[in-house]
């Protein structure tokens, strides 16, 4: 596998060789030097760090690319970027030297350096200059190493579309596994090695750093190690929460505390087993990848509101073992131009860098949802960003497992075979389930075995005939409606202590366990079941816009039955 550093330097030697204007998206700027210089020294290589200038926003001048200070070679500089703008596509145009000589402005320059500098090349003098650059390039009015090579974090969007044209963009890969060893043996010496256990952390060290740019694994392996000493178990977990922050620092995604376990919920046999089996994989990523087994690219999970979906998410990465990320889809879109595609690029290379990770997208079809008439603003950029983000599904190799969650129709192009590992029906719990959900929730939240439990729910012995009521035209209750009945019997039955607590005049005395028994539900079902989305029903008055008025839940069930979801219950 190629290095990512060597990627990017050919990247880059092609650019310089072919286009006028390349854009490097980044914030590393010392790692750009470094690629140039490799450049620059290469046998055989055309250039020079005299052929480089640069240009430093803060002092407002040109720099020497090697010193970094001001080029005092030049005695009349140019003052502005648009006044040097001009020198660059002007060849007729001469500079003086300290020694008064005039002399060609191109004589030895050849590619321009600007840091930082997006901001200040949106002018229209600017954009202008950069235009007939470009066109004078084309027609072959410079040497063809003659480059203007941008180099700034902001994303290309804000760039105006006239100029993304004449522009070609170089992305700056994360450091491979091989490049953070070395950087890790960089910093500890290669004897660790002796050591089979600081072998084995250096190894998990190495998968927690991946996904991060170079400059942040080399800032999180030296806080890191200043804080623990060496690469242990400590170290593994201050480079973790490092990489969460930065994670944060996106704005678009969130880490999401992955504090549920699969044996925290309830039914879904069939989706919970096959994500154990996936889960294999991840805990051995290096075995995976030498024996080229595929990693799993993720699920996407179409059913009823409130039925384990987003538990779902939480338990896959607590059973992975990998941060739980979650992507805001209400946060995508921007008021601007290229904002919202913007927005979700920045959002998949945030989780592409903290692979290996569990990206979650709640309500997706959201994001993705038009107006169904094929026209208008709105429509197509719904399309651009759902070609964008299939295309980054189907091709990206990082592992970025995505549980993806609707409770609404989809459109069909997500559910081709290659997008998603499997698209998966939740169904309203049947009976069976309800009970296994209904026991699951009472002995987490009110376990028998603490001090100072106040119900006592040892009357019920038959859970499922107890949750058998449960039930609407279109299915039984959901886990989060099964939740709200238990709500209300120990909100009912919370009462009965009130009045306890205000006829006794020792507060020290301890209460007596107020027993729930199968009625208690009963009564709380009957409040709650004519308003449960199972018996949620479109309105039939008008045959002619019978889909118009179709609830979701007869929404999924029709498109269930289309496109034969594998049942994640059964």
């Amino acid at each position: 596998m190629k290095k990512s550093y060597d990627i990017l330097k050919y990247q880059l030697i092609d650019c310089i060789l072919s286009c006028p204007i390349v854009y490097v998206n980044h914030h590393h700027y010392s790692l750009i030097d470094k690629v140039l210089k490799d450049i620059i020294s290469m046998p055989g290589s055309q250039l020079n760090n005299d052929c480089v200038i640069e240009f430093d926003k803060g002092l407002g001048k040109i720099v020497n690319f090697e010193t970094k200070q001001i080029d005092t070679e030049i005695k009349k500089q140019p003052v502005s970027i648009r006044e040097l703008l001009k020198f660059v596509v002007d060849p007729s145009l001469t500079v003086k030297s300290l020694n008064g000589e005039e002399r060609p402005w191109h004589n030895q320059k050849r590619i321009y350096l600007f840091k930082n500098l997006s901001n200040e090349l949106l002018g229209e003098g600017e954009i202008a200059f950069l235009q007939t650059f470009a066109a004078k390039y084309e027609a072959d009015e410079f040497d063809p190493h003659t480059t203007i090579i941008i180099v700034s974090p902001d994303p290309i969007h804000i760039l105006p579309l006239a100029l993304k044209k004449q522009i070609s963009i170089v992305d700056v890969a994360p450091p491979t596994a091989e490049e953070i060893e070395e950087c890790i043996i960089e910093k500890v010496g290669s004897h660790v090695y002796e050591d089979p256990r600081q072998k084995r952390d250096i190894k998990e060290m190495v998968r927690t750093l991946q996904g991060m740019q170079l400059s942040e694994v080399q800032q999180t392996l030296r806080t890191a190690i200043a804080l623990n000493k060496r690469v242990n178990k400590g170290a593994i977990r201050t480079a973790l929460k490092e990489k969460q922050r930065i994670v944060k620092k996106s704005g678009i995604i969130e880490v999401v505390s992955a504090d549920v376990s699969f044996s925290d919920i309830g039914g879904l046999r069939v989706l919970r087993e096959d994500l154990e089996i996936k889960s294999k994989i991840y805990e051995n990523l290096g075995d995976a990848e030498k024996y080229n087994i595929p990693i799993p690219k993720g699920v996407l999970i179409i059913g009823m509101p409130g039925c384990g979906k987003s538990m779902i998410a939480k338990a896959t990465a607590n059973k992975f073992g990998v941060p739980l990320l979650r992507l805001d889809v209400s946060r995508l879109m921007g008021k601007y131009v290229g904002e919202s595609e913007g927005n979700l690029r920045l959002a998949l290379a945030t989780a592409e860098a903290a692979h290996p990770c569990v990206l979650w997208i709640d309500e997706i079809e959201k994001a993705f949802a038009g107006s169904n008439s094929h026209s208008g603003d709105n429509d197509m950029l719904v399309m651009r960003m759902m070609g964008h983000f299939l295309t980054w599904m189907q091709e990206r190799k990082s592992p970025v497992f995505i549980v993806a969650t609707a409770n609404d129709v989809m459109r069909p192009e997500f559910m081709r075979k290659g997008r998603f590992d499997e698209v998966y029906f939740v169904n309203f719990p049947e009976q069976n389930e309800r009970a296994e959900i209904l026991k699951t929730k009472i002995e987490t939240r009110y376990p028998a075995n603490v001090a100072n439990r106040l119900f006592d729910f040892s009357a019920l012995t038959d859970y499922s005939e107890i949750v058998k009521s449960m039930q609407g035209k279109y299915g039984g209750f959901s886990g989060a409606e099964i939740e709200c009945v238990l709500n209300l019997v120990v909100e009912d039955k919370f009462q009965d202590y009130l009045k306890w607590k205000q006829t006794t005049s020792n507060i020290e005395t301890k209460p007596t366990l107020i027993k729930i028994v199968p009625k208690d539900f009963d009564r709380a079902i009957k409040k709650i079941k004519d308003s449960v989305m199972a018996n949620q029903e479109g309105k039939k008055n008008n045959p002619e816009e019978k889909d118009k008025d179709k609830t979701s839940i007869e929404r999924i069930l029709e498109m269930k039955d289309t496109y034969k979801f594998r049942n994640a219950s059964k």
